[in-house]
């Protein structure tokens, strides 16, 4: 079950929900009012809800939330609309207070959104494994620790694998990461190639590149919120440069912003292509 559907169902049976950033939401009268105050930190009770509904440990269910909130406050920062499935639309004014506009409730009940039977954890599918069991608890951790790591192990053998197969591949980028550029354009940064660190971008045609020759090279195009979220959080921690934008807040699109002549711009959608498993990589220039 999805976050943003978890939330609202957590709203309808506690009657409140605090969002740190963004305000808290309170049922009366059976309408829905916001107020900008929140709490400082995640409500615990939330997190816990979320980890029972969707079978994660605490700390991945909250990671969850949080980045749900971080995302959503972006939206909001920049000027979106944000809409939350049964409960409204907010959008933040000029003066910074964000405005509620409230939604049709949804009666569709938590339930029935769920499937049979919920998968949670080896402690609370399998008896012998409850508290009172010491032995049990251990051998499940280890029992765990060892498939871990069979998988570790599986998945480097595979990647070797892959990377025998792909000899043919001469060029592959290993870091975007930022170059000494010409003064006309200080944000530049350069593709590297992985073997003879020469720069894939020819940097002597870079004299010629100004704020009218940058491109969008773009990774990814979804119109699911938490596959986009997913993919740019995992880039953003690699510190890898992606940005990630919305018009409709329906679709998602990740990409890089770089600067490059008209000749540059296949070498470097071919090498994004293969270092980020893409299947397609779209280029736009920017201003268009």
């Amino acid at each position: 079950m999805k976050i943003d559907h978890l939330i609202t169902q957590y709203l309808y049976q506690q009657k409140q929900l605090s969002l740190p950033g963004i305000g808290t939401f309170t049922m009366e009268n059976g309408g829905i009012q916001f107020s900008n105050s929140a709490d400082t930190d995640l409500n615990p009770e939330l997190v816990e809800f979320i980890r029972t509904h969707t079978g994660k440990m605490t700390a991945l269910a909250k990671s969850d939330l949080e980045s749900y909130i971080m995302l959503n406050r972006q939206f909001l920062n920049i000027g979106k609309a944000l809409y939350m499935e049964g409960i409204g639309t907010l959008v933040k004014a000029k003066e910074g207070s964000i405005e509620f506009t409230p939604g049709d409730m949804v009666m569709e009940r938590l339930d029935e959104r769920m499937p049979e039977t919920r998968k949670t954890s080896v402690f609370e599918e399998n008896p012998r494994y409850d508290g009172g069991s010491g032995n049990g608890r251990k051998w499940a951790i280890f029992l765990g620790i060892a498939a871990t790591l069979g998988i570790v192990i599986w998945g480097g053998w595979k990647w070797s694998q892959k990377g025998a197969a792909e000899k043919e591949i001469t060029e592959t980028v290993t870091s975007i990461q930022p170059e000494a550029v010409p003064q006309t354009d200080t944000t530049a940064v350069a593709i590297v190639d992985s073997v003879s660190r020469r720069p894939l971008i020819d940097t002597t045609r870079l004299n010629a590149v100004t704020a009218a020759n940058r491109y969008k090279f773009i990774i990814e195009t979804t119109n699911r919120k938490a596959r986009a979220l997913r993919r740019y959080n995992q880039l953003i921690d690699i510190k890898s440069g992606v940005k990630m934008e919305t018009t409709d807040s329906v679709t998602f699109r990740l990409y890089f912003s770089l600067p490059a002549t008209v000749a540059d711009t296949a070498r470097i959608k071919d090498s994004l292509r293969i270092f980020y498993a893409s299947r397609q990589v779209l280029v736009e220039k920017e201003g268009n």
